[in-house]
């Protein structure tokens, strides 16, 4: 049947798995089976194939279709201002402890930046606290799932999607739809156009594309995904980003251990490089 999900072997699942940890660092666990199954069946039978195997081989060779699985199995779950303690933080604490160095350019990067939520919210939350100074911003906003960049790049959400958001904030930062958009909410371009959208492979080997030392970076939800040892290759590479006294937001669940000479915990998930 068309509509049936593909069996998978625990062979062709510790294949997979270990291609995905391999490229993008994401410990598929067996607690992710049914998940991975689910996600992925439709798309092999689409392709017309008949297994696992025959999907795992052209993954393997195909950068294309390599991408489109990544974009099927990575989980995307954001919202604005998602943990509003964090821009809160940056606008009572952080941003204050700038403002002495008149003409700075606040560099930041939003490592998973998912379909645009984190780094439109930090972009508001910098608009806003910025106000007259003669301090600017600029934010790098990246993921590894393709589809997720593309809407993010759009900057284009429905009403309910956009209910975290203050009115004023809404009436500030975005236009509303007319006509046949009626219901949509678009970023202005003004604040668009301090975010530069690319895809970035954390765990790759490559280097990241940041000529300049960061003064944020945020990388929430992520390490939940990953092993320990890729946890710790991802904080040493963060660290080398940052800015003396620079920042390091993680998710709720998320901490930095056994890292006392480079990270001092100073807000609720909120690490400074020492």
């Amino acid at each position: 049947m068309e509509n049936e999900n593909l069996s998978l072997s625990n062979e062709e699942f510790q294949k997979l798995r270990s291609f995905v940890l391999r490229s993008i660092g994401v410990n598929l666990s067996d607690a992710k089976r049914a998940l991975v199954i689910s996600r992925l069946s439709k798309h092999i039978r689409k392709k017309g194939l008949h297994s696992f195997t025959q999907y795992i081989n052209i993954v393997e060779q195909n950068e294309q279709e390599k991408e489109k699985l990544f974009n099927l199995i990575t989980t995307n779950v954001t919202n604005f201002f998602r943990e509003v303690h964090h821009f809160h933080f940056l606008t009572n604490e952080f941003i204050p402890s700038l403002m002495t160095k008149q003409g700075k350019v606040v560099r930041v990067w939003s490592a998973a930046c998912s379909s645009g939520e984190e780094p439109y919210s930090i972009a508001m939350t910098l608009e806003s606290a910025l106000g007259k100074t003669n301090m600017d911003y600029k934010i790098l906003a990246s993921d590894v799932n393709t589809e997720m960049l593309q809407k993010a790049k759009a900057g284009i959400y429905r009403h309910e999607e956009v209910k975290g958001i203050s009115y004023d904030h809404l009436k500030t930062f975005f236009k509303l739809g007319q006509g046949e958009n009626k219901g949509l909410f678009k970023i202005k371009e003004n604040v668009q156009k301090k975010i530069v959208f690319q895809r970035i492979n954390l765990v790759g080997n490559e280097r990241y594309p940041i000529k300049n030392k960061l003064d944020i970076i945020f990388c929430r939800n992520v390490f939940i995904y990953f092993s320990k040892e890729t946890q710790k290759y991802l904080l040493d590479r963060f660290y080398e980003q940052l800015s003396p006294g620079g920042i390091l937001i993680l998710g709720h669940s998320e901490s930095i251990a056994n890292h006392p000479n480079k990270w001092r915990l100073i807000h609720k998930t909120i690490y400074k490089k020492i």
